[in-house]
């Protein structure tokens, strides 16, 4: 039985975003990947929520933690009752804009699967995904892919494995925040990007004809993004740097890893409290 489960940092590629409708939501499209680091997620003897890692001081261990929310829609969807503990190795930043709360929810998900219900189909464990957030789904499966809708709507696509370098500056971005801050500077544009990709052979020369709607109101609520984003884009061995998600982690893709390598060991130079990492998207 698989007791472990890494839960990927979530990078969006881009993200377009509309303007809010009729329920206050906001319709949007997002090329999503995956890196190959993450938060660790294991099932343990003891009941209930454990937490330790490097960004696992004063997390919550209660309802309002995803992975326990989780685990009570898992126990509702299948009348069992978990007995066992969940163990959760924070390696992330929080509120960084790399999906680790739902990612860490997904993981989750399939530990208690292989446990107590290794017969369930994979779409009643994405039902049960579908109601942890609007990235449950994608966080899910850890796949690449186009998102649409708010986020659940998802299109599989094939991507190369990207080298990269992923940076947070040590403050948090509140998804809200951001969001409102988006709405007040109201610059709507058009958010259908997915036929840029159809037969292109360039990643990363596409991607500069995309960008990410919310780093404008992100930068005002931590200026500090943008002196990454400077910083990163200075760096030889950057292709394109963006922001991912509602930040405050910046992304930077690179030819190989050992370009990666090296700007990461660069940008930790130029930011020592900086949380830095070179990965790879998948």
């Amino acid at each position: 039985m698989i007791r472990s489960r890494l839960a990927p940092a979530k990078v969006n590629l881009y993200l377009h975003v509309a303007a809010p409708d009729a329920r206050r939501y906001h319709p949007l499209q997002s090329l999503v990947m995956f890196a190959d680091i993450g938060d660790e997620v294991t099932l343990t003897g003891q009941g209930g929520l454990t937490i330790d890692g490097p960004f696992g001081d004063g997390l919550s261990t209660g309802e309002d933690n995803l992975i326990v929310k989780a685990v009570r829609r898992f126990e509702a969807a299948t009348s069992v009752t978990v007995d066992t503990g969940l163990h959760l190795t924070k390696n992330l930043p929080v509120a960084s804009g790399l999906g680790g709360g739902s990612a860490d929810a997904g993981a989750a998900l399939h530990l208690l699967r292989c446990a107590f219900a290794p017969d369930m189909p994979d779409r009643d464990l994405e039902a049960i995904a579908a109601t942890i957030g609007a990235d449950g789904v994608m966080c899910l499966w850890n796949r690449s892919a186009f998102a649409e809708g708010y986020g659940e709507i998802l299109r599989p696509v094939v991507m190369p494995q990207l080298p990269g370098v992923l940076i947070n500056p040590m403050v948090e971005c509140s998804t809200a925040a951001v969001y409102n801050g988006f709405d007040h500077l109201a610059r709507f544009d058009e958010i259908e990007a997915k036929a840029l990709f159809d037969g292109a052979e360039d990643v990363v020369a596409t991607l500069r004809h995309t960008r990410n709607d919310l780093e404008p109101a992100a930068i005002r609520l931590q200026p500090v993004i943008a002196d990454i984003l400077t910083s990163l884009d200075a760096q030889p061995q950057t292709l394109l740097a963006r922001m991912s998600g509602s930040g405050a982690t910046c992304f930077a893709l690179c030819a190989t890893s050992e370009a990666a390598e090296i700007l990461s060991r660069r940008m930790q130079a130029l930011w020592p409290t900086a949380w830095v990492r070179a990965c790879t998207l998948r």
